[in-house]
């Protein structure tokens, strides 16, 4: 087996420079499938902006979808990379392995579930009978190739923790080239609307997972795949700690489906207006989500790698950096979402009348900054939680992210009452400042003992 100096030999800010900037950007690109959709169809010649509105209807589905990869790659990675550092090889074999079974179960079961119950649920998330069909349509095709999503993520990411963050980026820039070059084939050229968009997407994610599965089974990867080893104790142990981020990504759903309906409760008549906007703002707000956890995720690696191998201090430094670099990406966005944010809306009415346009323009950018106002917190919020989750307790974990969920959803439906629309998007901002200083203090409490008692254990 070939040792992974990057992991365990490297000056932590070199590994997590080395780690954490290709993983943000994997996931920067990786925003790419659903903001490119968006792009694409906002900029159809008809029905463009009813068509931006079903999609937007349709993003608890895929977020629901993603949160489901979040429960077995997430809760894989931190025992894969914690047995690369204890040099348990033959675990981490069995480790992966096991992942890959259990994703494709979860495929067969989500796909069942969504195409039986799809139109109850597109209704129930906010749906109106004039964005429906086009909500229809992508969800139904997005479905139908729900295994190349859990996939093309979840095999990724054992390519990540053998701290091969380029490789594992460059599966992700092959997807995204891939859907930006169909999705302008499929809407334009063969005018398929957002069928060509959910079409484009589930093929370039098809791209995405046989590049990360061809390199799994190569002599290239530390360990390779395997289709043998399967084991309940195994399935139980990844998704105990999975589902932390499963909860993180599937109560995003929740609050998607909480904010489309208040909105329509509160809009004033011009629901499907503010659910194009919704659209939009969820498309500028995984801008800064997204890269926070390739940044949180991508240095997971190394805290659970030199927690196996009882190495504190380069945990602690590790965590550090990876803190400061989360930081910086996330004050440049902070700046962007209150001063800069009128020139990304821009973008998505290229094509809309001058009135539309105005109309847009006039609340969107407002919207953005009351959504956005907790960001300058967030990276406490995401670097803690991830790395209770790396170090294996993800218990803890999450605790802390279901008060940041639940406060979000209690705010989201009450400030509505006293400040109309304006309230539907500050329940998120208030709920960020509030969780991530909770966070915070916790994390100060718990990860100095969390690294004493390991240290204690391997004495």
């Amino acid at each position: 087996m070939a040792s992974n100096e990057l992991l365990n030999k490297a000056h932590p800010l070199k590994a997590m420079l080395a780690l954490t900037i290709p993983s943000m950007f994997a996931q920067f690109v990786n925003i790419l499938y659903g903001v490119v959709d968006k792009l694409f169809i906002a900029n159809m010649q008809s029905g463009s902006g009813l068509a931006l509105a079903g999609v937007g209807i349709c993003a608890p589905i895929t977020t629901l979808i993603t949160s489901f990869t979040y429960l077995i790659c997430q809760g894989a990675s931190p025992l894969f990379a914690t047995r690369l550092g204890q040099k348990d090889y033959d675990d981490a074999k069995k480790i992966m392995a096991n992942s890959f079974l259990l994703l494709v179960i979860i495929t067969v079961v989500l796909m069942l579930v969504f195409l039986i119950f799809k139109k109850p649920l597109l209704y129930s998330f906010g749906a109106t009978p004039n964005n429906f069909e086009y909500a229809s349509d992508y969800i139904t095709i997005y479905v139908l190739g729900t295994f190349f999503c859990l996939m093309s993520l979840g095999l990724n990411s054992f390519i990540t923790c053998q701290g091969k963050s380029t490789r594992a980026m460059v599966t992700v820039i092959i997807g995204a080239l891939t859907n930006i070059l169909l999705d302008y084939i499929f809407i334009f050229p063969f005018n398929m609307g957002v069928k060509g968009a959910a079409l484009a997407t589930i093929i370039a994610q098809a791209a995405s997972a046989l590049f990360a599965f061809s390199f799994l089974i190569s002599n290239k990867s530390i360990i390779k795949m395997s289709f043998k080893g399967y084991s309940l104790k195994y399935m139980k142990k990844i998704m105990k700690i999975g589902f932390c981020p499963f909860i993180i990504t599937f109560t995003d759903s929740v609050i998607l489906i909480v904010m489309n309906k208040m909105v329509s409760i509160y809009a004033d008549g011009n629901a499907d207006l503010y659910l194009t906007i919704n659209s939009i703002l969820l498309s500028f707000f995984t801008l800064i989500s997204m890269p926070f956890s390739g940044i949180s995720l991508g240095g997971q690696p190394f805290l659970s790698y030199n927690y196996g191998a009882s190495e504190p201090k380069r945990v602690r430094k590790g965590f550090i950096y990876e803190l400061m670099i989360c930081y910086i990406y996330g004050i440049i966005m902070f700046i962007i979402s209150m001063f800069y944010s009128k020139y990304f809306i821009k973008l998505f009415i290229l094509t809309k009348t001058e009135e539309v346009q105005n109309a847009i323009l006039n609340v969107a950018p407002n919207i953005i900054r009351w959504y956005c106002l907790g960001v300058i917190l967030l990276p406490l919020q995401w670097c803690c939680v991830d790395t209770l989750v790396g170090l294996g307790h993800a218990n803890r974990a999450i605790i802390f992210s279901l008060i940041r969920k639940i406060l979000t959803v209690i705010f989201t439906v009450v400030f509505p009452i006293f400040l109309g629309t304006k309230g539907c998007y500050l329940g998120e901002s208030v709920s960020d400042i509030i969780s991530s200083t909770i966070t915070t203090i916790g994390f100060v409490m718990i990860f100095p003992k969390i690294l004493k008692i390991k240290v204690k254990h391997s004495a």
